[in-house]
C-alpha cells in the first residue's frame, strides 16, 4: 500500500511540474533602442492575444544585452528565443548554445513554406539551421535633406566619392557649426568593412586566420576620421565613449546633416525627425558604387536557446513574426523586408511614408552590392572592440593613423589564432 501511495504522490508530482511548466511564458529577449522596444513590446502583446500565449520580455540596449545573454549562457539560464546578429551567432553556434530549428521547421512549428532559402541561409551552420531571418536591411547614410538645402549644399548622392564625403561634411560644418555626420555611425565596424571592401579587401581572410585589408587601407580611414574630427565635422571622441542611445545621437536631434545606419534603425530617425524636417533620404556609403561595396545581410536572428524549456512556445512566437498578416502590418517592415514572399508584398502594398522609403532603398542598394561575406569568426567581438580602441587613440591624438593600424592588424591576427 506503501508502494503504491508513493507511485501516486509520484506521477502527481510530475504531472503537477508539467503542469505548471506548461503554464510558463515564453521567455523572448532582445536589444534595442526605446523606439524599437515599444514595436517590440506591442507585438509581443498581439502574439499573446493571437495565441493564448503569454511572455516574458527581457530586454537592454545594444552593448548591455550581449553582456547579458553571455552571463545567462554561462548560467545555462539564456531565455527561450533570443535575437541573435550575424556577426555573433556563429559563435553561439560553436558553443553549442542555440537549438537546430530544422526539426520544427520539418514539423510545421516554423512555416517557411513561402520562403525562400536564400532568405535564411544566413542561419545555417553545417546541416543545422539556428536562426530565422527577422527582415533583410543594410547599411545606408540617412540625410536629413532640409538641414542641407537650408545650408546652400547639394545632398550627397549615391556616385559621391569617399573623398568628397569628408570634404563634404566639412563644408557643411563650416556653414552651419552643426557635424556634417555622426561619430556614432563612422565606428561602426561594419562601415569600416564597406571601406575596405572599396578597395577591393575583407575584414578577413578566406581562412579567418588573418585580417583581409592592409595597414594603409585602416590607416587611410583612420586618417579620414582624424581630418573630420579635428575640423569639428564630427562629435568630440570624448563625447561618444559611452553609448547614449540612438534618440540622444546628435543625427536624432539635426544636429547633424547625415548618419551611417542601418535600415531598421533609420526609422528611428526618421520618425523622430519627420514632423519638423520631412522625410529623410537614404544613400549608399559614399565610395560604394564603383565596386558594388555595399551588402544585403540579415537584420537579427530570430534564434531558439538550447537550454530553452519552452521550445515549442518560442517556435510560436518566431512564426507569428515570420507569417502573421496583421502583426506584419504592425511591424511595417521596420526590421527589414519579410522573408515570407507573401508577407514581403502583403507589407509593401500597405507601407507608410518613411517604411516605404526603406524598401525602395533596398532595391536600389542592391545594385551596389556584391557577395555577403562569410559569417565572422570567434574573435570577432573583441577585434571590433579593439578597432573602436584603436580608432579613439587616433583621435585622441595618443597614436598615430599607421601605428593604431598596424596595433589592430597585429591585436586581431592574433586574436583569430588563439
Amino acid at each position: 500500500m506503501k508502494k503504491l501511495l508513493s507511485v501516486i504522490l509520484a506521477v502527481l508530482m510530475l504531472t503537477s511540474c508539467a503542469a505548471a511548466l506548461a503554464d510558463e511564458p515564453v521567455r523572448v529577449a532582445w536589444w534595442g533602442s526605446e523606439t524599437s522596444n515599444v514595436v517590440y513590446l506591442t507585438f509581443s502583446d498581439m502574439f499573446t492575444e493571437a495565441t493564448g500565449i503569454e511572455y516574458e520580455a527581457e530586454y537592454l540596449s545594444w552593448g548591455d544585452y550581449w553582456t547579458k545573454i553571455n552571463t545567462l549562457a554561462a548560467a545555462n539560464d539564456m531565455p527561450d528565443m533570443v535575437r541573435m546578429d550575424y556577426a555573433y551567432i556563429k559563435n553561439y553556434v560553436d558553443k553549442g548554445l542555440l537549438l537546430d530549428l530544422t526539426d520544427l521547421v520539418n514539423e510545421g512549428k516554423i512555416d517557411l513554406s513561402d520562403v525562400a532559402d536564400s532568405a535564411i541561409s544566413g542561419g545555417r551552420f553545417g546541416d543545422g539551421l539556428y536562426g530565422i531571418n527577422a527582415g533583410s536591411n543594410g547599411l545606408v547614410l540617412a540625410v536629413n535633406a532640409k538641414l542641407v538645402t537650408d545650408a546652400g549644399l547639394e545632398v550627397p548622392t549615391n556616385e559621391m566619392t569617399w573623398e568628397e564625403f569628408v570634404d563634404w561634411c566639412i563644408e557643411f560644418h563650416d556653414k552651419t557649426g552643426k557635424f556634417g555626420t555622426d561619430l556614432f555611425g563612422l565606428k561602426d565596424f561594419n562601415v569600416y568593412r564597406v571601406f575596405a571592401r572599396q578597395h577591393n579587401e575583407e575584414l578577413y581572410n578566406e581562412a579567418q586566420d588573418a585580417v583581409g585589408y592592409s595597414v594603409e587601407t585602416l590607416a587611410a580611414y583612420f586618417t579620414d576620421l582624424k581630418k573630420l574630427h579635428d575640423a569639428g565635422a564630427i562629435q568630440n571622441v570624448a563625447d561618444v565613449t559611452v553609448d547614449i542611445g540612438k534618440e540622444n545621437y546628435p543625427f536624432a536631434k539635426a544636429e547633424a546633416a547625415t548618419n551611417m545606419t542601418v535600415t531598421d534603425s533609420y526609422t528611428t530617425y526618421a520618425k523622430l525627425l519627420y514632423d519638423e524636417y520631412g522625410a529623410l533620404e537614404l544613400r549608399i556609403q559614399p565610395g560604394s558604387a564603383e565596386n558594388k561595396a555595399m551588402f544585403v545581410k540579415p537584420s537579427q536572428f530570430l534564434s531558439i536557446a538550447a537550454s530553452a524549456e519552452q521550445v515549442d512556445k518560442a517556435a510560436a512566437y518566431i512564426d507569428y513574426w515570420t507569417n502573421d498578416e496583421a502583426a506584419n502590418l504592425y511591424i511595417n517592415g521596420t526590421r527589414g523586408i519579410p522573408i515570407s514572399a507573401k508577407i514581403s508584398s502583403l507589407v509593401a502594398a500597405n507601407l507608410d511614408e518613411i517604411s516605404a522609403l526603406a524598401f525602395d532603398y533596398m532595391q536600389v542598394m542592391a545594385e551596389y552590392s556584391s557577395d555577403l561575406y562569410a559569417p565572422d569568426p570567434v574573435a570577432h567581438t573583441e577585434i571590433g572592440d579593439e578597432f573602436v580602441s584603436q580608432l579613439s587613440s587616433v583621435l585622441f591624438n595618443n597614436a598615430t593613423p599607421e601605428e593604431a593600424a598596424q596595433k589592430l592588424i597585429d591585436f586581431s591576427n592574433k586574436a583569430l589564432n588563439n
